[in-house]
């Protein structure tokens, strides 16, 4: 291998450098469709939901189990993220070994993110962990949702070695609380940021998405607490760790849905 020729070469190539450009899209489905691997330029689309799922302990499983095992947890992983985040529309879906990213874009982008995370969350709670409780493994995700701006390009060379790249606020923060969540928490439980708690909070849809159905006392407290990642600029997010109420959830899931519905 002639190395320094090698690095040269693809030092020429990246002269394009200077003709990158932005475009801007209206959906993520459009920012895809036009996002080109030999072309200069990254697709740009605004006010972007993302939803970030982590398996905390991913490590110590993959360390402590069989390779058998170890698969049994990633497909317990990679298929429900899929399924469910599909259902709720999510417009791109990507797995990565234990973790999964879902976009969402358009008018209550927010509100079917947290519906399919919440979803997904109890799936988790109420039955994957009874499946795998035979490992003896702390089983939990770190949830994360952050809506901001995105810029996306299809980078790689020709062949099978090219993938989107999304990259912004959005994908960052909701990792970074996905992050924080499973370094703070011992069960499945999701952050939102501030901005889409106070979306949650409005009239319409705070007696569903912000306080509980009331079970099992009859008693209807806020569900969300606030925390901060002291590192990040005291990065502030909401923390839910309440599964869909088993009595309640149904009936709250498809009010939501009637209500964006109806708008």
């Amino acid at each position: 291998m002639e190395l320094w020729k090698f690095l040269e070469d693809i030092n020429k190539e990246l002269s394009y450098l200077k003709e990158i450009e932005t475009e801007e899209y209206e959906s993520i489905e459009k920012a895809i469709e036009n996002a080109y691997l030999e072309k200069p330029k990254w697709n740009r689309v605004n006010n972007v939901v993302a939803v970030f799922a982590d398996l905390a302990n991913s490590t110590n499983i993959s360390n402590r189990k069989t390779k058998r095992v170890y698969a049994k947890f990633l497909e317990a992983v990679g298929y429900p993220f899929v399924k469910i985040f599909n259902e709720f529309n999510a417009e791109f879906i990507d797995i990565k070994g234990d973790g999964g990213l879902a976009l969402f874009s358009g008018n209550y982008a927010e509100i079917y993110a947290f519906l399919a995370a919440e979803t997904f969350k109890t799936f988790q709670e109420e039955y994957a962990k009874k499946q795998l409780s035979q490992y003896d493994v702390n089983y939990y995700f770190g949830i994360g949702i952050a809506k901001g701006d995105l810029l996306v390009k299809k980078v790689g060379v020709r062949g099978n070695n090219n993938f989107f790249v999304w990259a912004g606020d959005a994908v960052n923060n909701a990792a970074l609380t996905s992050k924080d969540i499973k370094n703070i928490s011992q069960i499945t439980s999701i952050g939102i940021t501030l901005d889409i708690y106070d979306k949650f909070n409005q009239d319409k849809f705070k007696d569903y998405l912000v306080y509980s159905c009331g079970c099992p006392k009859g008693k209807k407290v806020n569900l969300w607490k606030e925390f901060s990642i002291k590192d990040e600029k005291n990065f502030r997010y909401k923390k839910i760790e309440s599964n869909w109420c088993k009595t309640h959830g149904e009936e709250y899931l498809n009010k939501i849905l009637e209500i964006i519905g109806n708008d």
